[in-house]
């Protein structure tokens, strides 16, 4: 275990993550005093992360990103307590050491960290195997039938 999973397991309550509501246009899940959320924007998807004990809102997403995508980030938050890097050029990516997503500012694994891009995938089926799609499919299927809605002019 690097020194992320050592300081990431021992920040993560043993409870699990619980869906506590599902609606037509955004999903959110709930772990003690943390909450993700994924909600349509304009043409697609945002993820954020609370902290409600410290009124602090954060989004994972670099900005509305397709459902499968939002729901990827989602995901790699919810199930492995990580959270996406942005390149250069302003597309989210994860490292991926042992077949696992991990926080990677520098390298201290024995091989070089793998990169995967998560800013277009379009169906669940594209998602890395390290996603668990067990509860995403529920709610891709409600999400995805979500009325596109513009934002208002001005």
């Amino acid at each position: 275990m690097n020194w992320a999973e050592t300081r990431l397991s021992a920040e993560q309550p043993s409870k699990p993550w619980q869906r506590v509501w599902l609606t037509r246009s955004e999903v959110r899940w709930r772990k003690a005093d943390t909450a993700v959320e994924c909600f349509g924007v304009a043409d697609g998807y945002v993820t954020t992360v609370e902290y409600t004990d410290r009124d602090v809102t954060w989004q994972l997403t670099k900005g509305p990103a397709p459902l499968a995508s939002a729901l990827a980030v989602s995901a790699l938050y919810l199930q492995h307590g990580v959270t996406p890097h942005v390149d250069a050029d302003g597309r989210m990516f994860v490292a991926v050491a042992n077949e696992r997503p991990v926080e990677a500012f520098r390298n201290f694994e024995e091989k070089p960290y793998e990169y995967t891009y998560l800013d277009g995938y379009r169906s669940l089926e594209e998602l890395p195997g390290w996603v668990d799609r067990t509860d995403l499919k529920p709610v891709y299927a409600k999400l995805s039938h979500r009325h596109r809605r513009e934002l208002p002019p001005g």
